[in-house]
């Protein structure tokens, strides 16, 4: 039982992955200011988050940190944490709506958002590419 559980549990993730949207982010490649509102954190452990307006992107070791070239970063369509924001809420809206029709609330993580988000970073004189999870952070204050 706990198998199907499991199984259904890992299937229902995959189906909301949305359509396979990528993002692309500018951490500083725009002379973004870096303080306390955009910062990047590396733990002890060798973790490495990205802030970004409120919002905690962690670098998804899983994958390889690469190298971008600034041609390929000039064909990018470079999102704002505002622009992701906006699309994020515009599917939870799709959600909802869905969920009046068949009944089902699917309460949509920041993770699901997109099928991949990448940083990028200017860092002696390299442009660093760090794919990332958008986590879903509650801050207290």
């Amino acid at each position: 039982m706990k198998i199907l559980f499991y199984l259904f549990f890992i299937c229902s993730i995959k189906s909301y992955a949305q359509n396979g949207e990528i993002a692309h982010v500018s951490f500083n490649l725009n002379n973004e200011i870096i303080n306390k509102d955009n910062r990047k954190i590396i733990e002890k452990n060798g973790e490495i988050t990205f802030y970004i307006k409120g919002n905690y992107f962690r670098y998804n070791d899983n994958l390889e940190i690469t190298n971008a070239l600034q041609n390929e970063i000039e064909k990018l369509d470079l999102k704002s944490i505002l622009d992701l924001m906006i699309y994020r809420n515009e599917l939870i809206e799709k959600n909802i709506k869905n969920s009046e029709k068949n009944g089902n609330l699917k309460i949509l993580q920041n993770f699901e958002v997109y099928k991949q988000i990448y940083i990028y970073e200017k860092e002696n004189g390299s442009i660093l590419k760090y794919p990332v999870t958008w986590l879903e952070v509650i801050e207290c204050q």
